[in-house]
């Protein structure tokens, strides 16, 4: 058998070179420490999308069978305060007043002033100062004279999304009436005619941003 000796200079060379390539490794691993900690959180990206809403309009196309409808059981829908609609054509329009959103995940708020009176004889029930909700879904209006907010329409899926520098612009997005909208005007108007997921339209939501 043969026995392969290192004499004390190779074993001095070979433990001086284990030395610099330990340097070598600490001074890389105290590196990517410092990279790692002066990096930005993996969320910074998606809050820097999160910006105020200045103001914009969001439309609402009435379904024309839904509007057919109301008017042969004699119900009328006027817009409110400085929403506009329906001067004759099915869309109304509602100006966007505040908010925020992010512009990535379509998240966040949008709020509107104005309203809809839904008239039927001599009983009007209002509902105002929309916030559309685009991550939950959903449409709420206060209730005037009661002083509660109610979940008025569901959103469904959007038709198109466009992002630019200072605009969000949502299109076609299909709506329909809750569950608890229906309970209200059935309620109020005594009648069976509404119901949870009753067709009402198509919305466009155009909405100028702080970016």
């Amino acid at each position: 058998m043969r026995t392969t000796t290192i004499g004390a200079s190779s074993w001095r060379q070979t433990w001086r070179s284990s030395l610099a390539w330990t340097a070598i490794a600490a001074a890389l691993a105290a590196a990517l420490l410092a990279l790692a900690l002066s990096a930005p959180p993996a969320k910074s990206a998606e809050r820097s999308a999160t910006t105020a809403v200045t103001g914009g309009k969001t439309l609402l196309k009435l379904d024309g069978d839904t509007a057919a409808v109301l008017t042969d059981a004699g119900i009328s829908i006027q817009a409110t305060g400085p929403a506009i609609g329906p001067a004759g054509s099915p869309v109304f329009a509602f100006p966007i007043v505040g908010g925020q959103v992010n512009t990535r995940q379509l998240s966040g708020k949008i709020i509107h002033s104005g309203g809809l009176a839904i008239t039927a004889g001599d009983t009007t029930l209002v509902v105002k100062r929309f916030v559309i909700d685009p991550d939950e879904g959903v449409l709420t209006a206060r209730v005037a004279g009661a002083g509660a907010r109610i979940p008025l329409l569901r959103l469904g899926a959007v038709g198109s999304v466009k992002t630019a520098p200072g605009l969000l612009v949502l299109r076609d997005v299909n709506v329909r009436l809750t569950a608890t909208a229906a309970g209200a005007l059935n309620e109020t108007f005594d009648t069976d005619l509404f119901a949870a997921g009753l067709p009402i339209g198509k919305a466009t939501v155009i909405a100028r941003t702080g970016l």
